[in-house]
């Protein structure tokens, strides 16, 4: 995971990317796979979060992501090429334009069998019980990047319990925590962190309610 791909992704989700930071978006995503799979992640997540603050959004969303499928289906060739003409032509567009013309093309380059689906994905939302609040002091980590235990970016921290053990708790994901990747992928900083640990698909994860990295509050 490239520092240049987190900053045009963080660009791309603000809602403010100029035409050529788009085309060098979706050339990254058009060459790498893993790419892909991520940016498609962070729409997912993306798109959940942004759809809980503005509820009104989801019925056109809905309709217009349906009508998108549909016709990535019917023709995939041609679909593939009119979405990245349009990627490389519209400049600025509305942000929830955008976001479904970059999720077409990779429905394209992800393959017509496979759709996004938020019930096959994990968008991050609390599906068990919530454990008592923790406040722990550890390690900035990355998933992939530090412990190569995972195919893709996914940020978590490393202590050590009370009996001396190292332990790796996974966070969840959060678009708030999405820029300082860099803490967790390169920089291995120290951080202090609250929140709740909760039960998701079988695993313990932390619902972050506060950090604080070299000294600076995120949340």
């Amino acid at each position: 995971m490239t520092e240049r791909y987190q900053e045009l992704l963080s660009l791309y989700l603000d809602g403010d990317p100029a035409e050529n930071e788009l085309n060098e978006l979706a050339e990254m995503l058009k060459s790498d796979r893993d790419l892909a799979e991520n940016f498609r992640q962070e729409l997912l997540i993306w798109e959940t979060w942004s759809q809980e603050h503005a509820p009104e959004r989801s019925a056109q969303a809905f309709l217009a992501g349906l009508h998108t499928r549909l016709r990535a289906e019917a023709d995939s060739s041609d679909f593939e090429q009119a979405v990245t003409k349009q990627l490389k032509e519209r400049k600025n567009p509305r942000p929830w334009q955008l976001l479904l013309a970059i999720a077409a093309l990779l429905l394209v380059l992800l393959s017509f069998g496979y759709f996004m689906n938020p019930s096959d994905i994990d968008t991050g939302l609390i599906s068990g019980t919530e454990a008592a609040h923790v406040h722990i002091k550890g390690e900035c980590v990355c998933m992939h990047c530090t412990l190569k235990r995972e195919g893709r970016c996914r940020q978590a921290v490393r202590f050590m319990d009370e009996n001396g053990k190292e332990q790796i708790l996974p966070l969840r994901r959060d678009p708030h925590l999405r820029k300082y990747s860099k803490h967790f992928c390169k920089l291995a900083s120290q951080v202090d962190i609250e929140g709740n640990i909760i039960q998701e698909n079988g695993e313990r994860i932390l619902v972050a309610t506060a950090i604080r990295i070299a000294d600076e509050k995120i949340l």
